[in-house]
C-alpha cells in the first residue's frame, strides 16, 4: 500500500472535518452520521500511517469509502429539495469526492 496517498487523504478528511463542522453547525444536526463517519476515517488513517499495519489501513480505506457515501447520502435531501442552500456544501462535497480516487489509487 502506498503511504503517500493515505497521508494526502489524512490532510483532505482534516480539512473536511473544518468545511464539514461549518456545514454541519449551519444546517443542523443532519450532518451527525457523516461527521462521525468522517471523524472514524480520520482516526483510522492516521492510526495506519503513524503504525504502518496495513489491516489498519485497510480498515481506513473502508472508513474512508463510508464518509464519502454518507457525506451524499446525508446531503441529499438538501440538494433535493432545498437548492437554495446547496451552494454551502459544494466546497465540503468537492473536497470528499477526492478521497474515494486517492483510496483506490494507494490500495493498488
Amino acid at each position: 500500500m502506498e503511504l503517500s496517498y493515505q497521508i494526502i487523504i489524512l490532510s483532505i478528511l482534516m480539512s473536511g472535518m473544518v468545511t464539514g463542522f461549518i456545514t454541519f453547525r449551519m444546517h443542523g444536526m443532519r450532518l451527525a452520521p457523516h461527521f462521525a463517519a468522517l471523524i472514524a476515517a480520520f482516526i483510522a488513517t492516521l492510526g495506519g500511517v503513524v503504525t504502518g499495519n496495513i489491516w489498519v489501513l485497510y480498515a481506513a480505506v473502508l472508513l474512508q469509502f463510508a464518509a464519502v457515501i454518507s457525506a451524499f447520502t446525508q446531503t441529499w435531501a438538501v440538494l433535493k429539495y432545498n437548492f437554495q442552500t446547496a451552494p454551502s456544501y459544494a466546497p465540503h462535497l468537492a473536497l470528499i469526492a477526492l478521497i474515494p480516487v486517492l483510496a483506490i489509487v494507494s490500495v493498488i
